[in-house]
This record gives structure tokens, C-alpha cells and sequence, in this order.
């Protein structure tokens, strides 16, 4: 949270293009400290599983927010077997998914049919890779134009959104 500002504003917005309707099962995959969860649980989800790699993360997480739809998870992405969600979430956190087709089949794998993921960052393209070239980051990956990163997610969604602007980045789609 100290290393990164995510602006409300950005966050709202990244919400509100997850198309959360009331009751639906939500997936936040890198969740980090659970900075984008109040904005999710704002649409009334029955669920949000949150899922980092970091137990030092999801332990932040857990401090900073208490609700019964939520349930924190520190986890391998790759390793949930959990599935049907109606929306999955990758905020601030794909460019440590280094296998994008992986990332792409597992994400589909998970969600039901006419399920909605969303990758977003609330900055843009330039400002994510020149953080990550900085050495901040164990792993990283540059992140690609939106147009090029959405090929591999058109194999498995119905890609509907993007956005590769100067302030903010965005790929989603729809499980057929």
C-alpha cells in the first residue's frame, strides 16, 4: 500500500467494469492487501474470494477488512479448484503471471459459462512497466498494448473491453 496509490476514483471504476450483479460469486486473483474488496462488495456479491501468494499480503488483508462474504486465501492461483464464479477479478497484479496462456486457461476454468474477468490496472501501460523495470518487482513481466495482451484471452472469452490509455489499463471478457 505504501509503494503503490491507487486512486478511489480508478478503483470505483474498475469495479463498476467487473458488472458484479447482486449475489454473484466473485474471485479477486493477486488481491494484494485487499485494496480493491470494498469496492467489489459494494455490488452486493453472496462472495469474494480473495486469493495472493503472499501470506504477508493476505495478513494485511485481513487486518484491514472483516465481512462475512469474504473469505482471504493465501494461495497459488494455479492450485484453486474452486469453480463457478460468476466474476474474476486481476487488479494491479498481471504482469506477475508470466505464462499468459496458462493465466488464460485457468482463469476460464474457473469462471461459468457467460462468466466475466477483468485485468485492470489504474495506471497506464508506461507507468506499470517502468515501475517493474526498476527491479521492485521478483517477477514481472512488461505489460504488452491491450489490443496484443487480448489475443491470448480471445482463445477462451469474448473479449468486450479495452482500455490502454496514459492513466489506466484494461482487458475483459466473457467465458462463451
Amino acid at each position: 500500500d505504501e509503494t503503490c496509490f491507487h486512486h478511489p476514483d480508478r478503483l470505483a471504476a474498475v469495479a463498476a467494469l467487473a458488472q458484479i450483479q447482486k449475489g454473484d460469486r466473485v474471485l479477486d486473483i493477486g488481491c494484494g492487501t485487499g485494496i480493491l474488496v470494498p469496492q467489489l462488495l459494494q455490488y452486493e456479491p453472496s462472495s469474494v474470494l480473495a486469493v495472493d501468494f503472499s501470506e504477508e499480503m493476505i495478513a494485511a488483508a485481513r487486518k484491514k477488512l472483516e465481512d462475512e462474504r469474504v473469505r482471504f486465501l493465501a494461495a497459488d492461483f494455479f492450485d484453486i479448484e474452486e469453480d463457478g464464479f460468476d466474476k474474476a477479478t486481476l487488479y494491479s497484479a498481471y504482469p506477475h503471471f508470466p505464462d499468459k496462456e496458462k493465466t488464460a486457461g485457468k482463469m476460464a476454468s474457473l469462471l461459468r459459462p457467460g462468466g466475466r474477468f477483468l485485468i485492470a490496472h489504474s495506471e497506464g501501460r508506461a507507468a506499470i512497466n517502468a515501475r517493474h523495470q526498476q527491479g521492485a518487482m521478483a517477477v514481472s513481466v512488461p505489460l504488452r498494448p491491450a489490443q496484443e495482451e487480448a489475443a491470448v484471452w480471445k482463445k477462451y472469452f469474448r473479449v468486450d473491453i479495452l482500455a490502454d490509455s496514459d492513466n489506466f489499463y484494461l482487458i475483459s471478457g466473457v467465458k462463451a
